[in-house]
């Protein structure tokens, strides 16, 4: 083989080398994905790894629409947007739960799968302090976040209907 040839074989190499390590290097935003029953299953696409997870509710369509067009489903807020979803939410306290899962393990969210109100061995419920999370109601419109680290994240929303756990899109959320 002449060097010519060898010399080719190896920028093609070098290349898709360079190609594959800039792929998986890519951040992907951390979005739950919620589907299943009541209680619905949250898993995960992206990158990141779990910091924190929320869910909060319930709201009816009209708050979530007035929540969502503040935020545009991202997960950082400015101090503004904060009051202005304290309007929305009125004196209600819309938290349903908190876990925190500690450093106690990696927790990719690409292998995560958590059913509402089961705690994943190595997490720490945060809210409620004791026993489980109200339930979910037929009907009302709920949100879920999870804050990660080596990516961003995105919030997401669903209902439940049917006793079935349905996701909303960003379409239906900002018309």
């Amino acid at each position: 083989m002449s060097a010519a040839k060898v010399h080719k074989r190896m920028q093609i190499w070098a290349i898709s080398l360079f190609i594959i390590t800039t792929v998986n290097g890519c951040e992907v935003d951390t979005k739950p994905i919620v589907s299943g029953g009541n209680p619905p299953i949250i898993e995960f696409d992206g990158t990141g790894g779990l910091l924190q997870l929320y869910v909060y509710g319930p709201f009816t369509l009209e708050q979530l629409k007035r929540s969502y067009k503040i935020t545009r489903g991202e997960g950082s807020i400015t101090a503004e947007q904060g009051k202005e979803l304290d309007k929305i939410s009125g004196d209600k306290g819309h938290s349903l739960w908190q876990l925190d899962p500690g450093t106690s393990r990696n927790w990719n969210v690409s292998t995560l799968s958590i059913t509402y109100g089961i705690v994943p061995e190595g997490c720490k419920q945060v809210y409620p302090a004791n026993g489980k999370p109200e339930p979910l109601i037929e009907g009302k419109f709920y949100q879920v976040a999870a804050p990660s680290y080596n990516a961003n994240f995105k919030t997401g929303y669903f209902t439940i209907k049917n006793n079935k756990a349905v996701t909303l899109t960003d379409e239906e959320l900002g018309n």
